[in-house]
């Protein structure tokens, strides 16, 4: 398994154990309070959850303007050859594709303990 596989693999596992960590947590507290089943608030908070991964996931994959693009640029000098666009490193896929995918899993986690309650 290649480096740029296991970044990406690292990274999906880390948004959906922050993601079920968190369902977890507001589902129990949630439950608790409003005095329902803890297990429906737990398939609420994976769905909300995998919602707002989702919506990261698209704020953060817009695209940059024209100036920042070129601010963040890097600058050839003399003492360094530019290195051609294949030898620097290419993640296996873009974070974007990751927290998408971690959202969606998310959202079939919560629906899915929904309805076996």
């Amino acid at each position: 398994m290649s480096e740029a596989v296991r970044a990406s693999a690292r990274l999906l596992g880390l948004a959906l154990g922050v993601g079920a960590a968190g369902a977890l947590v507001l589902g129990v507290g949630f439950g608790l309070a409003q005095e329902e089943g803890v297990l429906r608030w737990i398939a609420y908070m994976l769905s909300i959850l995998g919602a707002l991964t989702l919506a990261f996931a698209c704020f953060a994959g817009a695209p940059a303007s024209a100036r920042q693009h070129l601010a963040r640029r890097p600058q050839k000098t003399d003492d360094e050859p530019a290195l051609p666009a294949a030898a620097k490193g290419k993640p296996f896929v873009s974070e974007i594709v990751v927290l998408v995918t971690a959202g969606l899993l998310l959202i079939a986690a919560g629906t899915g303990l929904e309805l076996v309650l």
